[in-house]
């Protein structure tokens, strides 16, 4: 999930930055959650609060409290959010390097120039480690999320698929399997990453790790080749379409 605030006077700015993302964020199956706010001093507070944001997009000139004065602010509070600068007072741009900006865009928004800003967020985000945890034997596992390549499911035990660099060569590979259900490891990875595709009742895929998919299954990029359950197919392809970028919905 990815936390992020909207602060601009502007109300209709506001919204058409906020549609643009959630445009974005279903083409790429990217879960975000936002927040809107019309001055600096009120994002300030929110912050203060305790309330945690991944990105932000900032104008300059507003009431109160203005962009940089509010970027500052959240700067000495040590808070890492990247900040996107919206504003058409390119004049400002010396200013703005001691808040350590991510991008600036000009307004009016280009829509290319929009989600080209957003996607190299989206990455750098992504760089934090995210973990799958799960409890075997009364023991709490972790496992690097973005290191597995599906979960198995077979006899009511999930088993972890793991690229080949993340297994530890003093560990027992059993210790990546635990007794569930996939629906519930589907529903827990949807709230915090949509990289994960259902295409069977007993496989769950990482999107990142397909090589390659025809009308009934898939690659892997370890070779291992997984059946796409016939009643998932067309979901399958439209989820795989958007998440590659592809145009149309797959249905060809």
């Amino acid at each position: 999930m990815i936390n992020i605030a909207i602060c601009d006077d502007d109300v209709a700015m506001t919204a058409t930055i906020e549609k643009m993302l959630y445009v974005i964020a279903k083409e790429q199956n990217i879960k975000i959650s936002s927040a809107v706010f019309f001055d600096g001093s009120t994002l300030v507070a929110n912050i203060r609060q305790g309330v945690c944001y991944d990105l932000i997009y900032l104008d300059i000139e507003m009431h109160n409290v203005n962009g940089i004065n509010a970027a500052e602010l959240i700067r000495n509070m040590e808070i890492p959010a990247l900040i996107i600068y919206v504003s058409s007072y390119e004049k400002y741009l010396k200013e703005l390097f001691s808040t350590e900006p991510f991008r600036f865009l000009s307004k009016p928004i280009i829509p290319e120039d929009f989600q080209a800003a957003f996607m190299a967020a989206y990455k750098r985000i992504r760089r934090k480690p995210e973990y799958f945890t799960f409890t075997y034997n009364k023991e709490y596992v972790k496992v690097l999320l973005d290191r597995i390549y599906f979960f198995e499911s077979s006899n009511r035990i999930i088993h972890i698929h793991m690229a080949d660099d993340a297994k530890d060569n003093n560990t027992d590979e059993t210790l990546n399997r635990f007794y569930g259900k996939m629906s519930d490891v589907e529903r827990q990875l949807s709230e915090s990453n949509g990289r994960f595709i259902r295409i069977h009742q007993s496989y769950l895929v990482n999107f990142d790790y397909i090589r390659q998919m025809n009308f009934s299954g898939v690659t892997m990029s370890d070779g291992t080749q997984l059946q796409i359950s016939e009643d998932r197919q067309k979901e399958v392809r439209i989820r795989f379409c958007r998440m590659a970028g592809m145009e149309g919905s797959g249905d060809e």
